[in-house]
């Protein structure tokens, strides 16, 4: 029996877990009016008064006809987890918002067929009950099965290979990381059984050991520890990220995490010594350093550790208010302490949170909709969009400061925010990769909740 059951299981195919179905047509001539993806079906085609619209497990479709307003054929298609809301207005106008502020109107002969796409729309845009329900599973069950034989780029995607693997350390290489005798990469998260929003492999200081750094994630909001993500190539300087360290109001502290926040700039110190003892600048990183002496000195990462080299301070960069960050250790947060902390500059961005943000952009987005009103236009349009122009002021002031500092300074810094979802994400995006370049392009080793 169990041997039926295991050859069983193995000959499940992708079109029975998400088995395709045939469209309903209002019209017996109809056709799905859009090339369909792997694991795509479409449920619904019907006619509306200048548009064909059709609905399949990922997306709303509708394609307009030719008009005066349309001088050539319009089609728009948006994902089905994009929609906000659904409406029905001047009865026979079905008004769909966007989350990304994106409006879509489609205009019905009759109320009774504008009110059973309100009904099938509402049905789909709903969160799903069940995680299988989300449309990239089905994607990948069909692209496995289709591409099983072959490689193309769908397969390709779909099976992580050595390109995906070998991903991190290729990054580490081009910034010009020195693995030999500053950084390492550390397994710690194999398996995200540490940080499940960190990636497996994480970039730490040479003689850190992942012992410490245990201990430092227990001291750290969402243990979220301080890991490397980015080098300036020609200065040398980090940044580093992490989560708030939870202080609370008994002022904890943790031994580990002071280590590990000044060992950051003492690597990059190292990472600097390593190359200057190197004839001629000619060292590459990756292939071993000519001068033998200096490389049986650096063999031993404690020993790198007690070298007489001078770091650079460091800048903590806080993502909040220091106000913000004092009321966070009520709830168990808060931020570091400049005297545990030596050689260290704490420095707070003031950035709103997410919530203001979401508050801003749906007061103007309800602006945008409105009829205009001179007289309040201008006043309107101000205080809606007051809270965004502050966090985009900030975000860019500070971005402004961690460029001089990385990129001038060489100063490294160390950009972190309280890991409850409120500016985190803002902060940690917007900040390093408006002013550095985005993502891992130029040079981003991007280390998840972005």
């Amino acid at each position: 029996m169990e041997e039926e059951g295991q050859q069983s299981l193995e000959c499940i195919q992708a079109n029975q877990i998400f088995p395709k179905k045939s469209p309903v047509l209002e019209e017996e001539n109809m056709q799905v009016p859009f090339p369909e993806l792997h694991g795509e079906f479409t449920e619904y085609v019907g006619r509306a008064e200048d548009a064909i619209i059709a609905i399949s497990n990922y997306r709303l479709h509708i394609k307009f006809k030719e008009s005066i307003v349309n001088s050539c054929c319009c089609e728009v298609s948006v994902p089905l987890q994009l929609i906000e809301c659904v409406e029905v207005r001047d009865m026979f106008q079905l008004h769909v918002t966007c989350k990304d502020c994106k409006v879509v109107r489609c205009q019905f002969s009759t109320f009774e067929q504008c009110q059973e796409w309100l009904k099938r729309l509402n049905a789909v845009v709903r969160p799903p009950s069940r995680l299988e329900d989300l449309f990239s599973f089905a994607f990948h069950a069909w692209c496995m099965e289709v591409y099983a034989g072959e490689k193309e780029q769908h397969g390709e995607l779909c099976r992580p290979g050595e390109h995906v693997t070998s991903w991190f350390k290729n990054e580490v290489e081009r910034m010009g990381f020195d693995t030999q005798n500053a950084w390492r990469i550390s397994d710690i998260n194999s398996k995200f059984r540490l940080c499940p929003s960190y990636p497996q492999q994480l970039l730490v200081p040479a003689w850190i050991t992942d012992k410490e750094l245990e201990n430092v994630a227990a001291f750290r909001s969402w243990k979220r520890f301080p890991a490397v993500v980015y080098r300036h190539q020609s200065t040398g300087a980090v940044i580093a990220r992490c989560g708030q360290p939870e202080v609370s109001w008994w002022g904890w502290r943790n031994a580990d995490d002071e280590h590990l926040v000044q060992s950051i700039a003492k690597a990059c110190a190292v990472d600097g010594s390593s190359r200057k003892h190197l004839p001629n600048g000619s060292y590459t990183n990756g292939s071993d350093p000519p001068d033998t002496d200096f490389e049986s000195s650096m063999t031993n990462s404690s020993e790198v550790e007690t070298l007489a080299i001078q770091p650079s301070k460091l800048l903590i960069l806080d993502a909040r208010s220091y106000a913000a960050a004092v009321a966070n250790r009520a709830k168990g947060g808060g931020c570091e302490c400049p005297e545990y902390y030596p050689n260290c500059e704490v420095v707070f961005m003031g950035m709103a949170n997410i919530h203001s943000i979401r508050k801003s952009f749906q007061s103007l987005r309800f602006l945008c909709t409105q009829m205009p009103d001179p007289a309040k236009y201008v006043y309107s349009f101000s205080s809606s969009s007051t809270a965004s122009s502050r966090a985009l002021d900030s975000s860019r002031e500070k971005g402004m400061s961690l460029q001089i500092e990385v990129t001038t300074k060489a100063m490294p810094c160390l950009l972190e925010a309280p890991g409850d979802h409120c500016c985190y994400g803002l902060a940690q995006t917007s900040v390093p990769d408006l002013e550095l370049g985005p993502g891992p392009a130029r040079g981003s080793l991007s280390i998840g909740s972005l």
